[in-house]
């Protein structure tokens, strides 16, 4: 998983609809795979390892929609059960190699999705409130 801040803007959701949307450009990606490897002093965060040059996903047809209610965990929410058409284009740095941190040498690539065919059969988009926004 990444976390990454996006402008304002870049996500719409849209509940009586069922539909969302995310749309960005230029986002740099810190990964490191895996929880060991971030908290791994030989990956450092602060080293990019790929760029999302342009990322459109947009959520609709639902196919069913859940509430669940926890009281005693103090959550509610409201999902809907959608597809997602994802359009992507990322690329990755070539690196150089090294012997400390041994680094292997490795080519930048770019990866580029074909527009509006790559198709998630199973999304969610939905609505939380838990903690102090439970009430």
């Amino acid at each position: 998983m990444w976390i990454a801040s996006v402008s304002d803007g870049s996500a719409k959701v849209d509940m009586r609809k069922e539909t969302a949307s995310l749309h960005v450009k230029d986002v740099v990606v810190f990964d490191a795979f895996t929880v060991p490897n971030s908290l791994n002093t030989f990956h450092p965060l602060g080293r990019v390892n790929a760029m999302i040059n342009s990322l459109r996903i947009e959520w609709s047809g639902t196919t069913m929609m859940r509430s669940q209610t926890d009281c005693a965990d103090g959550f509610r929410g409201e999902f809907f059960e959608d597809s997602a058409t994802i359009e992507v284009t990322a690329t990755t740095p070539p690196v150089a190699a090294s012997t400390c941190p041994p680094v292997a040498a490795r080519n930048g690539f770019q990866f580029v999705s074909e527009p509006g065919t790559t198709i998630s059969h199973f999304a969610q988009i939905g609505r939380e409130h838990s903690g102090v926004f439970f009430a």
